[in-house]
C-alpha cells in the first residue's frame, strides 16, 4: 500500500485513486524563459519517483506537466511587473514564441538526461486561452470574480476556505494586506484571472473584457481540467508553489466546479546551493549543463537527490555531488561483481523476488511517502554482507532500480566485462523501463 503526505491535511495517509487503478497527476512545469536549475529538477524528480512508485504498485498513471509560456509576472506575489516571457524576449531580441520553443526544448532535454519519464501531455498555456476564458466567465457569473477596467479579479472573500492549503487564514490575510495603488481590487489580496494588455503588448488575446492575457493561476486550472477532468488524484510542485499559486488554483477551481479539486497535494522542499537560496545574483543557480561541465554525470545528481527525502531541505555542494558520484560508481561496481558471481543462473521468479525480505524492506520504504533514502540505505546493507545469494541480490537491484531510475541495467548492458549470455534479460529490463 502506497502512503503519501498530503500538504492539505498535513498527514501521511494511504493513497487510493478516485478511479480504481488509474491515477491522475498534474505537475506544475517550468516557466520557459530560461534554463531550469537543479532545484527545479529536484521537484520534477519527486514527481518521477511518485509516478514510478504508483506504476510499480500496479496503477496506470496519467501525467500532465504544463509549460507556462505567458502570464508569469516578475513580481509573483503582487502579480505585477513585466511578464517573464516578454522581458526575456526583449533581452534576447526574439519573439516570446521563439523564447518558449527554445527553453521548452532545453527543459525536455534536461529531463531526458536525468532519466525523468516524460509526462503523457505537456500542454502550453498559450494553446489554452479559450479554456481559461470559459472558466473566468463562469467565475464571474457565480460572483466569485469581478471585472474592472479590462481586468478580472478573483474575490477571495467569496471562498471562505481560502488559505487552507498554505495554512494562512483569510482574516489574517485581509488584516495584514499590503498597501497597493491598485484601487480596482475589492481586496488587496484578490488575484488577477485576466489582465488588460498595455498598448503594443506582444502576447495578448481578445476576450469579453477586452484585449489582454491570463493570470498565472488560471492557466493550471484550465489545463488540468481539460486533460484530467474536474477532480485530480495528485497535484505536485515545489513548496514555493503552495502560496500564492496553488492556493489560488485550488480556490478558483473549486468555486468553478463546486467540487473538491485535488485529493493529494505534494510539494518538494527547497534546494539550497552552498547554504544559500539559488539566484542568478549569487551565481549559484546551477543548471544541469553547469554540473556536466564540471565533470559530473546526471545520474550522480539523481543519486544525490535520492539520499535526502523530498520533504527535507537539501544543501547542494559540489563536494556532496562528488561523494554521490563516488557512491554511484561503487554501486555499479557492486552490480558488476554480482553479475559475474551469478553467472548463468536460472531466472529468479517474480513470486520468489516479492517474498524476499530485502526486497520487501526496500519496497516498503519507497511506499512510505517515497522514502527513497531509506530504500537506498537498505540496498547498501544488503550489499555489505547480507549473505543473500548473488543472483537474488542482482534481481533485487534491477527491480528496485525501475523505481530509483539510476539506469543500472542500462549501464551494465554496455560494460565490456558483462557476459553476453545475460544480454537478453538486460535488454528486456531496458524495454520494460522504456514502456513506463
Amino acid at each position: 500500500m502506497v502512503k503519501l503526505y498530503n500538504t492539505l491535511t498535513r498527514q501521511v495517509a494511504p493513497f487510493a485513486p478516485i478511479e480504481p487503478g488509474i491515477v491522475s497527476i498534474y505537475s506544475c512545469g517550468p516557466t520557459v524563459y530560461r534554463f531550469i536549475h537543479i532545484g527545479n529538477l529536484r521537484t520534477f524528480l519527486m514527481a518521477d519517483w511518485l509516478r514510478r512508485t504508483l506504476h510499480a504498485a500496479g496503477m496506470d498513471v496519467r501525467h500532465v506537466k504544463n509549460i507556462t509560456d505567458v502570464g508569469h509576472m516578475r513580481v509573483e506575489m503582487l502579480d505585477q511587473g513585466e511578464d517573464k516571457m516578454v522581458s526575456q524576449a526583449r533581452k534576447e531580441g526574439k519573439t516570446s514564441a521563439d523564447i518558449a520553443a527554445f527553453y521548452t526544448a532545453a527543459f525536455r532535454d534536461d529531463e531526458t538526461r536525468m532519466n525523468i519519464l516524460p509526462a503523457n501531455v505537456f500542454p502550453r498555456a498559450t494553446d489554452h486561452i479559450p479554456e481559461m476564458i470559459t472558466i473566468i466567465e463562469g467565475l464571474v457569473q457565480k460572483n466569485h470574480a469581478y471585472a474592472v477596467g479590462g481586468n478580472v479579479f478573483f474575490d477571495i472573500r467569496s471562498f471562505p476556505d481560502y488559505g487552507r492549503l498554505s495554512g494562512n487564514r483569510l482574516a489574517q490575510l485581509l488584516e495584514g494586506a499590503r498597501d497597493t495603488d491598485d484601487t480596482a481590487r475589492r481586496n488587496p489580496e484578490d488575484f488577477p484571472l485576466w489582465k488588460v494588455a498595455e498598448p503594443g503588448r506582444e502576447m495578448a488575446w481578445d476576450s469579453p473584457w477586452g484585449r489582454g492575457f491570463p493570470g498565472w493561476h488560471i492557466e493550471c486550472s484550465a489545463m488540468s481540467m481539460k486533460y484530467l477532468g474536474p477532480q485530480l488524484d495528485i497535484h505536485t510542485g515545489g513548496v514555493d508553489n503552495i502560496f500564492p499559486h496553488h492556493e489560488g488554483e485550488l480556490a478558483q477551481s473549486e468555486c468553478y466546479t463546486g467540487e473538491s479539486f485535488v485529493n493529494v497535494w505534494m510539494h518538494a522542499q527547497h534546494l539550497l546551493a552552498d547554504g544559500l537560496k539559488m539566484a542568478k545574483s549569487t551565481g549559484n543557480a546551477y543548471t544541469l549543463s553547469d554540473i556536466e561541465a564540471r565533470g559530473f554525470e546526471p545520474m550522480a545528481l539523481r543519486y544525490l537527490f535520492a539520499t535526502v527525502h523530498y520533504r527535507s531541505r537539501i544543501n547542494f555542494t559540489f563536494s556532496a555531488l562528488r561523494a554521490a558520484q563516488t557512491s554511484l560508481r561503487r554501486l555499479r561496481l557492486a552490480l558488476l561483481r554480482l553479475h559475474e558471481q551469478a553467472g548463468d543462473h536460472a531466472p529468479i521468479c517474480a513470486e520468489e523476488l516479492q517474498a524476499n525480505e530485502w526486497h520487501q524492506r526496500m519496497s516498503a520504504a519507497i511506499a512510505d511517502d517515497l522514502n527513497i533514502p531509506r530504500a537506498l540505505a537498505q540496498i547498501w546493507r544488503m550489499l555489505r554482507g547480507s549473505g543473500e545469494r548473488p543472483a537474488m541480490q542482482l534481481a533485487i537491484l534491477h527491480e528496485i532500480d525501475i523505481i530509483l531510475g539510476l539506469q543500472l541495467a542500462e549501464w551494465l548492458a554496455v560494460q565490456p566485462a558483462a557476459p553476453h549470455t545475460l544480454a537478453p534479460a538486460l535488454a528486456e529490463l531496458v524495454e520494460q523501463r522504456a514502456a513506463l
